[in-house]
């Protein structure tokens, strides 16, 4: 089975709706702006990492448990970013995810300055 942006949108808000939740309310619990879940919901955004973790510690979530298999989004983002949603999905631990984190934070920081 393939996910896509949008299907993870549809499935964030059949959960979100199983939940009794709008998307203020939504948007309260997981700090976003509520024109931005609007976008991830019908598949014109895919969250960033920061944001898709707000949104799923909000819904009291897992990855797995939208049926985020991110072995196959399709995407316009870069495939480092696809790639380092996978890294950090691959973590088991929550000191191996903040390890992760913290080296990815580190990578993108010497890219900035790269291009900059």
């Amino acid at each position: 089975m393939t996910t896509s942006k949008n299907s993870f949108g549809q499935k964030l808000k059949q959960i979100r709706k199983a939940k009794n939740l709008t998307q203020a309310q939504l948007t309260e619990l997981a700090g976003a702006n509520e024109k931005h879940i609007s976008k991830i919901e019908t598949g014109v955004y895919f969250p960033t990492y920061t944001t898709l973790t707000k949104i799923l510690q909000a819904l009291d979530l897992s990855i797995e448990d939208v049926g985020l298999n991110l072995e196959h989004v399709t995407s316009k983002d870069s495939p480092y970013y696809i790639k380092a949603l996978q890294i950090l999905n691959s973590a088991t631990t929550e000191q191996e995810l903040e390890y992760y984190y913290g080296q990815l934070k580190q990578a993108q920081k010497g890219y900035t300055k790269r291009i900059s």
